[in-house]
Order: C-alpha cells, then structure tokens, then sequence
C-alpha cells in the first residue's frame, strides 16, 4: 500500500481478431514496473516506468476502437493533468488516443512523521498518435509537489502537478486528491 523498497512488475497483452468473432484486428501490448529504495530513514525513492503499443492489421482507424487506444494523464499517470487529457489532440483539441506510449514517473518522499510525508515529482510520456512511435509525437511532463497521509488503505495524497510546456489548449497545471500510491 505504501512502498519503501522493492520493485513491481507487470505485462498485459490483448488479442482482437475477427477470426474470434470479432469485427476489428489489433494486439494491444502493454508493461512495465515500479522501483522504491530508501536514502536514509526519511528520504525515500520512487521510480516507475511503462509503456505499451498497439498493432494493426491494416488501417488503424478501421481495425483500432477509440475506448482500446493508450490515454495518460491523471493522478497516477502525468499528474499535470486531468485523467485521460495527456494524450494526443486533433486541431479541435478533442483526445484521439495514442497507439504507442512511454511513460516514467520519478519521485522523492520525505517523510515528516510516520504517517505524514512530502513529495517532490517528475512525471513524463511520450506518445505517438499512430503506430510504433510514428506521425504525431509528442513528449508531455508535469513536476510537482505533493502532501501524503498514510491510512490503513494507503496513501491519501494531495498533489499538485504544473506543466512548464503546455500545449495551447492544455492547463497550466491540475490539483489531485486520491487515495493510493499512485505507480
């Protein structure tokens, strides 16, 4: 619920094919880990990172649903922004979704108390709005800090995220509360 050392990881691999009934063709690959090590008593590291993509069979916008696309940003993700909104945008600024995604996380805890902690964060993806990191990539990062308070069902965590280059329609920054270690 709460890391001070170890490592997480995780893979997950998904098959659409009309030779199963379906109506569309894509494999949809994702994985990735977390890493937590302590520097002293009070400081604490936190590392993520993850990433995934999708593959086609013929044209994308046939073969992949817009709900099977990668959407970054939120609390758990780039924190700078609202769930879903760090992805990429058409010329209306709606969210189409990417194909392909790294995303990395970095954090410093220091702990005040044993139930109470400051972090400082780096949050960061780059996408690509078609294919293996092909046609419309970007990079989007948010830093920020951060106020923790560990319960019995994890941290809650109120969390400000700015993003020191945002896109024209993108916010300047995005104010959290959740509940749970966020990588």
């Amino acid at each position: 619920l709460a890391p001070t050392s170890g490592y997480s990881l995780f893979s997950s691999y998904e098959w659409a094919s009309e030779a199963l009934g379906g109506s569309v063709n894509f494999q949809r690959v994702e994985a990735g880990g977390s890493y937590h090590f302590p520097l002293s008593q009070s400081w604490l590291v936190h590392t993520g990172l993850r990433g995934g993509f999708i593959l086609s069979e013929g044209a994308s916008a046939d073969n992949i649903p817009f709900n099977s696309r990668f959407f970054t940003g939120g609390e758990n993700t780039v924190r700078g922004y609202r769930e879903g909104l760090a992805t990429p945008l058409d010329s209306n600024g709606d969210e189409l979704g990417s194909e392909s995604y790294v995303l990395m996380n970095l954090e410093l805890e220091q702990r005040l108390s044993r139930s109470l902690s400051i972090v400082e964060f780096v949050d960061a993806v780059y996408f690509s709005r078609e294919g293996l990191y092909d046609g419309g990539n970007d990079f989007l990062y948010s830093v920020g800090l951060g106020i923790r308070y560990q319960t019995v069902v994890g941290p809650i965590r109120l969390e400000y995220g700015y993003n020191p280059e945002p896109r024209p329609q993108d916010p300047k920054g995005r104010l959290h509360l959740s509940v749970g270690f966020p990588f």
